[in-house]
Formats: structure tokens, sequence, C-alpha cells
């Protein structure tokens, strides 16, 4: 792992161990670490553990010892750094997409995109055609839906304006947006 603060990670930066979705961060000479079980009651993570994770060359050992040294044990403003409104919003979209992808159901994409999530319906399931090594998904999905393939390419070009496609998978957003359409089905 990188010495060096990484990115939070998408949904697809997840990844499972047993029955827990689990996210990792590397800041400095600590790892930050999220679990959140899978058949749990709630989404978000029901652990955090910080602890200090050294590796590398000598030279990168003693630099992030040195740093350790100088915190003194887990520094506060380390803490005020976990995002954990991020970390329980992305839990919810990387365990829909594990869900769904698993099954390999295809998403229900309306006729008509009206809606924000119907747009990131449509993202969704050309992101899971994509990793069913489909060879051409937005034409596939332009066939079943009737519809031409300048119309399929609007609609992509539309969900990149409301910020669901970023050009080669869903956002955060349209993630949470599938999250809160499948908890509005669950509960019909």
């Amino acid at each position: 792992m990188s010495a060096e603060t990484t990115d939070s990670g998408s949904p697809e930066d997840w990844h499972r161990e047993g029955d827990a979705l689990v996210w990792r961060r590397v800041h400095g000479p600590w790892l930050i670490t999220a679990r959140c079980p899978v058949h749990a009651p709630f989404n978000g993570p029901s652990e955090l553990s910080v602890r200090l994770a050294i590796g590398g060359s000598g030279e990168e050992i003693d630099r992030l010892m040195s740093q350790a040294l100088k915190s003194d044990g887990i520094p506060a403003s380390l803490l005020r750094q976990i995002p954990l409104a991020e970390i329980k919003a992305q839990a919810r979209a990387a365990l829909v997409r594990q869900q769904d992808r698993a099954m390999n159901r295809p998403w229900p994409v309306p006729e008509r995109c009206r809606s924000e999530t119907d747009y990131a319906l449509l993202v969704a399931e050309l992101d899971r055609m994509r990793a069913t090594k489909t060879t051409a998904p937005q034409g596939d999905l332009a066939a079943r839906l009737g519809i031409g393939k300048a119309t399929m390419s609007e609609r992509i070009k539309r969900a990149k304006d409301l910020g669901l496609w970023d050009g080669k998978r869903p956002t955060d957003k349209a993630w949470q947006l599938i999250t809160e359409w499948k908890n509005d089905e669950e509960g019909r």
C-alpha cells in the first residue's frame, strides 16, 4: 500500500470479505478500515478501525515511523477526516451493485427516461452489460428498448450531464438513486 493518502473509493473499490463489505484508505502510516456486514438491518459500517500499517522500503518505513512517533498515536485530525457519510452511501451502492451483478439480472430500464432515476437505471444496465462482456452494450440496449442508436447516445449524454455517468461507469450519485429506488420497490 502507498504511504500517501489515497482518494476515497468508488463502489468498485470496495471488496467483500466473508459476510462484510470492506473499505480501506491509507493515510500516512495509518490504515483506516470500515466493515459493513451485508446481512445487517442497516447499510453502514458496524466496525471502524485505524491501525499502524507501515511497510515498503527501509527508507519508507523510517519516514512513516517518524510520522507515527510525531503524532504520538492516532491523531485527532485523522479521525476528523474519516468520511463516514461517504462510506455509508458507498456501502449501500456497493451492496446493491454486488447483489445485482451476482444475480446478473438486467436493470428495469424504462422505454423513456423521464427522471434522474430512469437515467440511473439506464447507466446501471449499461455497466452490467459491459461487465458481462457484451460486445456492443449501447446497441444491444437500444435494440432491447426499441430505440435508435442516436437516441441511446443522447440518453447517455444526458446521463453525463446529470452527473450519473462518468464515461465508463455510473457515478456515486447514480448508485445512490438506484439504492433509493430499490428501497422504494422493496417497500411496496
